[in-house]
């Protein structure tokens, strides 16, 4: 009698029988198959007074002091320029799961870092350096707070750090490996991802260069900037067979100091950029895109990253 029921997939069992991809859809849950649509949400992680703790910031990855002050006021900003273009700014927790106890992660700021969201969820970073090591628990806390679903967890040997991957179209994420992101990262990137239909394409990175995100940006369909005179000629192939435009950028002190080239594009051609970047600001609306707005970023600068960095991409249209 019992195995009608429906605990035995008897009477009143109601079998699953959509993908993940439309689970989600119909709950409305934030994805993202693009670099380019329309921004709808992002997470940020404002440093904390842990900032007056660093003694010496090489031996947390840092450039030089970061003033707790300072960078809460460039947050600040970039929080109030975020909202005036429609997104909703989500902030990540840096209190799970020790409760009161003190923060001991001083780049958890880069949250761009920390996973990569997709159609069906979002595949966790594992990072690739001791002191990083454990930022992945508070991005997965907060994934989890807003029902993003995690379909991994880069684990084993694997490195994977999300700034690496960048949509190049609905079907194709390249990733570049090296410096952050290993072969075997790069694997497990893949395999999630061809159970979603994407293909995932490899390029290796230039010495300097952290981040695939530091080397190129996508601003709308078909089109990037391209720090062109350092691009590996497989990332240039891998472009021109995709039929992208490029926007090449020179290696100047804007790019290379300034990290103005690491931008946030919050809709087609679109975007937000670092201030002090005057060249740069020429050259971007020269080639038709539109500034929304010029952020502060010397203390981000201080910690050895960016706009982009620091901007973890939760939703865009799809």
């Amino acid at each position: 009698m019992a195995m009608k029921l429906s605990a035995y997939q008897g009477r009143g069992w109601k079998p699953r029988t959509a993908d993940m991809a439309v689970e989600l859809a119909r709950a409305g849950a934030p994805r993202v198959n693009s670099e380019y649509k329309r921004l709808k949400a992002v997470l940020l992680c404002c440093p904390g007074r842990e900032m007056a703790d660093i003694k010496d910031p090489n031996a947390v990855q840092h450039l030089a002091k970061i003033n707790p002050l300072k960078i809460r006021r460039e947050y600040r900003e970039l929080a109030a320029a975020f909202r005036k273009c429609g997104v909703a700014v989500r902030t990540m927790k840096t209190d799970f799961p020790g409760g009161g106890k003190k923060p001991d992660k001083y780049n958890l700021m880069y949250v761009r870092d920390l996973f990569l969201n997709t159609m069906e969820g979002a595949v966790v970073a594992r990072m690739a350096s001791a002191v990083r090591a454990g930022e992945e628990k508070f991005a997965a806390f907060a994934l989890s707070r807003l029902d993003i679903p995690i379909v991994r967890t880069i684990a084993g040997k694997g490195l994977f750090e999300g700034a690496d991957a960048l949509w190049l179209d609905e079907r194709t994420v390249l990733c570049g490996t090296g410096n952050r992101t290993n072969a075997e990262g790069f694997v497990q990137l893949r395999q999630t991802l061809a159970l979603q239909g994407v293909d995932v394409l490899k390029t290796g990175l230039p010495g300097g260069v952290q981040h695939l995100l530091g080397l190129l940006q996508i601003v709308d369909r078909k089109l990037a900037l391209l720090r062109a005179g350092i691009a590996p000629a497989r990332l240039k192939s891998v472009l021109k067979r995709k039929n992208f435009t490029v926007i090449p950028a020179p290696e100047t002190d804007e790019v290379r100091l300034r990290q103005g080239m690491n931008i946030v594009t919050v809709a087609p051609r679109r975007i937000l950029m670092p201030s002090g970047c005057p060249g740069l600001k020429a050259l971007y609306l020269k080639a038709g895109l539109s500034v929304e707005a010029e952020v502060e970023i010397s203390q981000l600068l201080n910690g050895a990253g960016g706009l982009a960095c620091a901007t973890g991409i939760l939703e865009r249209a799809v």
